[in-house]
């Protein structure tokens, strides 16, 4: 069993590459977003690799660097819940529901942004932090998330999100759904550390 401190150093190593990625492509701009975007008709039309390049790109920089930064920031606080092929697994289950939930429940033409798969990374970890130490921080960041996805849900985007920034607040609310069955399923793991235990 790897030591749960050099899991953690493996998650933010692995999310790093990934958060630049998702800067350049950003910096790459409109042609490529429009080339790796979800897009409905182009799905039905075969272009099957929109349902992994969506999460990759977004709709600016700002949108972008925000994404990149909270996957950092999970990985470093979630990084040891899981071995890093746990967190994968994870990620593509967050993504496979996602797309797939946005393709067969609702009508939107086109989607981007990694937000809805960072919703189903930090659930399936506080869920499985609930599930083996009760572990009162992953409670706190539980009941915070559900109040989020709540109004949401009922209010639309929280209203710290950057003005004129489009929400698609249906992949946060299928992320966390894919994230929570996900979290339920017992990893190989470092299911014995606690939130707080991050000294």
């Amino acid at each position: 069993m790897i030591e749960p401190r050099f899991a953690a150093m493996r998650a933010i190593f692995a999310a790093l590459p990934i958060a630049i990625i998702v800067v350049v492509v950003a910096i790459a701009g409109e042609p490529v977003r429009e080339a790796l975007q979800w897009h409905r008709a182009s799905i039905a039309e075969g272009e099957w690799w929109r349902l992994l390049t969506a999460h990759l790109v977004h709709l600016d920089l700002m949108h972008a660097s925000v994404n990149a930064a909270v996957l950092v920031l999970l990985a470093v606080l979630f990084g040891r819940v899981y071995s890093l092929s746990r967190h994968a697994v994870n990620a593509l289950v967050g993504m496979l529901v996602i797309d797939a939930g946005l393709y067969m429940l609702g009508d939107l033409d086109w989607y981007v942004g990694l937000s809805g798969v960072l919703h189903a990374l930090a659930a399936a970890a506080v869920v499985r932090l609930i599930i083996t130490r009760g572990d009162p921080l992953a409670w706190g960041v539980a009941v915070f998330g559900l109040a989020k996805i709540v109004y949401e849900n009922l209010a639309g985007a929280m209203p710290f999100t950057a003005q004129g920034t489009l929400v698609v607040t249906d992949a946060h609310l299928l992320g966390v759904l894919a994230g929570m069955a996900v979290g339920l399923i017992p990893g190989s793991t470092r299911d014995a550390d606690r939130l707080n235990d991050r000294a």
